[in-house]
């Protein structure tokens, strides 16, 4: 079943292939993108203004990591130039639309777009009404409602289908996921004209169709960290430190997560290094890595999930995977693994 407030249908060029995607995720094992030789950590750089780390915990986090200041800056917002009106005509006049790189790159651009935008009259990219999206240096994307004073704020948490994660590549492809593996999602070709104007089009071929457009606006200055990832299944939390024992086709290994998103993996002493990073989110129904860098050939934007099950004291969990976006290739948590918390 179609989750409501799904996001809609795109025709997407991928690493030398065309796919056609709808609003439910593939199972586990129906995948086959290939990933492309040698991404992994390079996948992630270049990135304008940061990679894929640096959010900043909230309030009541245990502690900060000693690993959190190894993570990329945070990407930070570009501010309007043009105000929403002037931009929104001139949006329905110019001809002038394209995306700095567009050259099929695929590392992180998400800096291009990150803060808030006003919708230039109303956007059909969802089924959810809304005045404005907002995009946070964290990954994560939510819309925005208008209040009585026509001020854009944050659309209630509790509104089907209102936020997620998003991976914009320097292609310009900007891929809108929900908040689990069964939510709609939609992936959309990313234009800009004098960079205050953002075009959302649902074909790269004929981009003038089905296109929507979207004025930037003042940022907030919380830069997206009001919008967390959700962190806990209701009882237990990843936020700590969780050792991964050898399976056949993985050598052991060492996790670490704090209480913004954030994670770091590799040798013991992840304070020292690491050699993996990216994000993730845990939820009642699924643990999610959102972005990986370093985990084997896989783009640093192809996301798994598991279901998890804590034992009573939440020192073990045990992870049964469901989807991956690099099947085979990620080499943890392949198939069953249970992990343990440090003390």
């Amino acid at each position: 079943m179609m989750r409501v407030g799904k996001l809609a249908v795109a025709l997407v060029m991928v690493a030398g292939g065309c796919e056609s995607f709808g609003t439910e995720r593939a199972p586990l094992g129906a995948v086959d993108r290939e990933p492309d030789a040698g991404a992994g950590s390079a996948g992630a750089a270049g990135a304008i203004g940061g990679g894929t780390g640096g959010a900043t915990q909230q309030p009541g986090d245990a502690g900060t990591p000693c690993w959190e200041s190894q993570l990329p800056p945070a990407a930070q917002p570009i501010l309007p130039v043009s105000t929403v009106a002037a931009s929104c005509q001139a949006a329905a006049t110019v001809t002038d639309w394209s995306w700095p790189d567009g050259s099929g790159n695929t590392t992180d651009d998400r800096g291009r777009v990150v803060g808030r935008w006003a919708t230039c009259g109303t956007s059909g990219i969802t089924s959810v009404p809304h005045a404005g999206i907002e995009f946070g240096a964290n990954g994560r994307w939510r819309f925005l409602a208008a209040d009585a004073n026509g001020n854009l704020v944050p659309m209630a948490a509790t509104v089907t289908g209102a936020s997620g994660n998003y991976y914009l590549l320097a292609s310009g492809q900007l891929d809108l996921n929900g908040e689990d593996p069964a939510s709609g999602y939609g992936i959309f070709f990313a234009t800009l004209s004098g960079g205050d104007a953002l075009r959302l089009a649902m074909s790269g071929f004929n981009p003038t169709t089905g296109a929507f457009f979207y004025a930037r606006t003042t940022p907030s200055p919380l830069d997206g960290t009001d919008n967390p990832p959700p962190l806990t299944d209701g009882a237990c939390t990843m936020v700590g430190t969780w050792d991964l024992p050898a399976y056949p086709g993985a050598t052991a290994a060492t996790f670490s997560f704090d209480g913004a998103g954030n994670f770091v993996g590799g040798p013991s002493d992840l304070c020292s290094s690491h050699t993996m990073y990216g994000t993730y989110s845990l939820s009642p129904q699924w643990f999610q890595i959102t972005t990986g860098i370093g985990m084997g050939p896989c783009q640093w934007w192809y996301w798994a999930a598991w279901p998890a099950t804590f034992d009573a004291t939440c020192t073990h969990v045990t992870l049964v995977q469901h989807y991956d976006n690099c099947t085979g290739g990620r080499g943890y948590w392949e198939g069953t693994t249970t992990m343990t918390r440090r003390p």
